[in-house]
């Protein structure tokens, strides 16, 4: 009887260790200032576009987003992190619009509320991330937007665990994205014709 009872137990722990390895998860404190970083997010560029009035140099403010992306193969495809996938209502993340002097709350800082999201699919080892800036919607259709450099993390925290830093990212520009070849190309068409037509 005891033997049948300790087989069932064990049999129980496999199954919930099959499970946990097979839908794995870990955390990250998704925020470009903390005790071992600091990457503001600037204006690469002077413009006024959709509002935004923005100044080279200048931080971005309230009026933009960050999302972030990642790896788990070592860079060579990364994924964009969802809501869903992160269970936080507070991700993606607004930039503050206060600038009171504190980097930890000023213009050009973000900080997810709560601060950490989850990657999902991760056990172990080194992570890659890139984040993105933008104004707009999303990251594709924004008026202005910027990423960060690919940047590595050796590992990230599991199961209780107090999450970790994005270390080793770098600050960032956004910048208005120059309009597609094929935009141009349109424009260039519809002009000649107009041209053709006065003749």
């Amino acid at each position: 009887m005891k033997r049948k009872i300790i087989a069932s137990l064990l049999g129980v722990a496999g199954s919930l260790a099959m499970v946990v390895s097979s839908h794995g998860q870990g955390s990250v404190n998704f925020a470009n200032y903390a005790s071992d970083v600091n990457a503001p997010v600037t204006f690469g560029q002077t413009a006024n576009v959709n509002g935004v009035n923005g100044i080279s140099g200048g931080l971005v403010g309230s009026e933009f987003t960050a999302a972030l992306m990642y790896s788990l193969d070592g860079g060579a495809t990364y994924t964009l992190l969802t809501t869903l996938a992160s269970g936080n209502p507070g991700y993606p993340s607004a930039f503050s619009g206060v600038d009171d002097g504190s980097a930890a709350i000023g213009s050009g800082y973000f900080v997810a509320s709560p601060a950490t999201v989850t990657i999902p699919g991760y056990s172990s080892g080194p992570v890659s991330f890139i984040v993105q800036a933008y104004h707009g919607a999303s990251y594709a259709a924004g008026d202005w937007k910027g990423q960060s450099a690919a940047f590595t993390v050796p590992s990230i925290a599991t199961g209780l665990t107090t999450p970790g830093d994005l270390v080793g990212m770098q600050a960032f520009v956004v910048t208005v994205p120059e309009p597609s070849i094929f935009a141009l190309a349109g424009l260039g068409a519809a002009g000649l014709m107009a041209f053709r037509r006065k003749k």
